[in-house]
């Protein structure tokens, strides 16, 4: 109530177009055209001009122009200094997600000292790495050539990021660093307690931990794990499918009431006291994590794995991941190039699922932005929808497709009952649609559904990726089905139009079998 009526007196006062950007502040949503990246290039430029000293030259008076580096510097060479600055403020802010103390940092040491003041902490979320989608074993032994990998289980759950501040203190983020910890009493409360009791680091462990490790001390004080949560059934012994694990209550969780049991598959590390893993290849994390953690069957377990290039033997462990309710599997370097890369979708890890072998390659994760009413057995509700992809760089939802099938009759009464309260007059400034695909319900985008397609297709129709594949059309999907919703992703955090444009271009270098160029570039997302 007192937040609402302090909202209430600031609304009250604005004037003009202010309640316009204080409602937008509000909602974390200020759509000015300055994403994050943006932000960080130009803390980036200004480092690479201003001396690290300058808080401290400003304050006795000397004049700005002596606090601009860039004088006498040849154009070249003032290209790869920025170029450096905004790699290192970036770097620092992947690992530590704070302007305060990026900018302190900045000003204190600079950008080429920003590692003192920057590094990766517990209780403080990183965004999780991410992988890039594949369409078959014969593509991974491509990718990967003659390096060493690994194939572990792809659980299908919630990716949950672990943090143990101290053997007292453990806190759940999400892959959006949103903080689960009271969605997951069981897993705080009980669970890590008896896992940390038996944590021990052994002398391997320790010789992997480097010369940064306290020898003298094994028992685990803080670490950060990366992990899937799945729901388990305690009686069959068995993963549970997700939809099973959506129904637990989101917040605010009574551990007393808990009815869906979980599991928690630990697969990397990133952080153990006081020592920073990132920088480590895979094989040792998971040397650390295996020498260190004894598992508890059903509550507590460490991915399942294979190391192996053969192609028969990688089919078959793909098979047995599917039979054990897994999604399929992920592929990932064990020594070259093999750190953990914080933010970033990587071609260093694959995703391996039985559905890439015969369709598009991945599933992608859309925005509904629109109703369109059903006829027949669906009159009385909505029959099909309009689904977008998002364009982080302009902030846009281009439209990829209309989706009207993979769901139930329950399904289309939910998705009715829900999106009538999020209907608006109009289509949104930002979404980009084809004036001849207009719903007959323009929604708020709230909900990100997964979906499936047998392809991509360039079309006149819709918007998502225009002018990447062609000048003026967009791209879209070839029969989508609806899978499921994503309540674990926001808007923001479905398939990009890069990522749209990216999956076309690699389906169209099949279909012609030229091979191409292959990708290697890793985004940041």
């Amino acid at each position: 109530a007192k937040k609402v009526e302090k909202i209430c007196s600031l609304l009250v006062a604005c004037r003009e177009c202010e309640a316009k950007y204080l409602i937008r502040s509000l909602s974390g949503k200020l759509r000015i055209g300055l994403a994050e990246q943006s932000v960080l290039t130009a803390l980036g430029q200004a480092a690479a001009i201003t001396p690290f000293h300058s808080a401290a030259a400003v304050k006795v008076g000397v004049p700005s122009r002596l606090l601009d580096v860039s004088t006498g510097v040849s154009n070249e060479q003032w290209k790869a200094r920025v170029e450096v600055c905004v790699a290192n403020v970036k770097k620092a802010y992947c690992v530590c997600p704070n302007y305060d103390k990026l900018v302190a940092g900045l000003l204190a040491d600079g950008p080429d000292g920003l590692h003192f003041h920057c590094f990766i902490t517990p209780g403080m979320p990183v965004k999780p790495m991410l992988a890039h989608p594949t369409r078959g074993v014969v593509d991974v032994l491509k990718r990967f050539d003659e390096a060493d990998f690994t194939c572990e289980y792809k659980y299908d759950g919630e990716r949950a990021q672990i943090h143990v501040l101290d053997p007292r203190t453990c806190r759940v983020y999400s892959r959006n660093q949103e903080d689960n910890t009271s969605k997951y009493p069981d897993i705080v409360n009980t669970l890590m307690p008896r896992v940390l009791k038996s944590a021990k680091l052994t002398e391997a462990a320790l010789q992997h931990m480097g010369s940064e490790a306290d020898s003298k001390s094994t028992a685990v004080e803080s670490c950060i794990l990366d992990a899937e949560v799945v729901a388990w059934d305690r009686q069959g012994g068995h993963i549970l499918p997700f939809q099973v694990l959506s129904t637990r209550k989101r917040k605010d969780v009574d551990e007393a009431a808990v009815k869906v049991q979980v599991c928690v598959y630990a697969f990397d590390i990133l952080f153990i006291n006081g020592v920073s893993l990132i920088e480590k290849p895979l094989r040792v994390r998971r040397e650390i994590i295996r020498e260190t953690f004894s598992q508890i069957h059903g509550e507590f377990m460490l991915a399942t794995s294979l190391d192996s290039s053969d192609t028969e033997q990688i089919a078959s462990f793909l098979e047995e991941s599917i039979k054990g309710n897994c999604e399929g599997l992920m592929v990932k370097t064990l020594d070259r190039n093999s750190t953990y890369e914080i933010a970033k979708r990587s071609h260093n890890w694959l995703k391996l699922k039985k559905d890439y072998l015969d369709n598009v390659g991945d599933t992608l994760d859309l925005v509904v932005i629109g109703g369109f009413h059903g006829s027949g057995k669906r009159a009385g509700r909505y029959g099909g929808f309009l689904l977008a992809c998002y364009d982080a760089e302009s902030e846009e939802y281009q439209t990829i497709c209309k989706i009207g099938t993979g769901m139930t009759d329950e399904d289309l009464a939910k998705f009715s009952s829900y999106f009538k309260d999020y209907i608006v007059d109009k289509a949104k400034a930002y979404y980009q649609f084809a004036p001849g695909l207009v719903p007959d319900h323009w929604f708020e985008p709230t909900q990100v559904w997964e979906v499936k397609a047998a392809d991509l297709s360039i079309s006149p129709a819709h918007k998502a990726a225009a002018g990447l594949a062609d000048p003026e059309k967009g791209i879209s999907l070839r029969f989508p089905r609806f899978v499921r919703i994503r309540d674990d992703k926001k808007p923001e955090d479905a398939t990009t139009a890069q990522q749209v444009y990216e999956m076309y271009k690699s389906q169209e270098q099949i279909k012609n079998q030229d091979g191409g160029q292959m990708q290697n570039e890793d985004d940041l997302y």
